[in-house]
């Protein structure tokens, strides 16, 4: 083997060194990346079970953004916002949760006329086949949800959310 022959080799072994030391690396982080999602999609299951486990006429003030009608004396409120183990804040997060809990309205009011295509909204929530600007906190029938995480991943910011709709079936007008 001649020296010219010997270098080309020694390139070609080089590139091929490189190429597989970047292949494992962008491995390993597309893994972490999956591994914080799936913890991220584990969160949220366990939160949706959660509202599942609570009296369905009890969710809204349970997980809504407000401690103003928590019952005095009852369950402890979850509220609207939780950590998840092993997930880190978005450095502009205010309130340090990765976890959220959304519904429609603001605060102690649960309102079937804003407009929020990821809830479904406007929708009648109440069965009354109208759509109005008054609370239903109190008789509400179906109750649209977004659990929302947001964290500071591996890969920069993530973001999981899961949609769904509780309804009370037992409950009738």
């Amino acid at each position: 083997m001649t020296m010219l022959e010997t270098m080309i080799s020694m390139v070609i072994l080089t590139i091929c060194c490189g190429m597989l030391t970047s292949t494992i690396s962008a491995t390993m982080q597309h893994n972490r990346i999956k591994r914080e999602r799936q913890v991220a999609v584990e969160a949220a299951r366990a939160i949706l079970e959660d509202l599942h486990n609570v009296d369905f006429r009890d969710v809204f003030w349970m997980f809504n953004d407000s401690e103003e009608d928590d019952h005095e004396g009852g369950p402890l409120a979850p509220g609207a916002h939780f950590a998840v183990e092993g997930l880190r804040p978005l450095g502009d997060d205010t309130d340090g949760f990765v976890g959220e809990v959304l519904m429609p309205g603001s605060a102690t009011l649960l309102l079937e006329n804003e407009r929020d295509t990821n809830l479904g909204l406007p929708r009648d929530l109440n069965g009354d086949l109208r759509i109005d600007d008054s609370d239903h906190s109190g008789d509400y029938l179906v109750l649209p949800v977004q659990v929302r995480i947001r964290w500071q991943g591996t890969g920069g910011r993530s973001e999981f959310k899961l949609d769904t709709m509780l309804a009370d079936i037992r409950r009738g007008k």
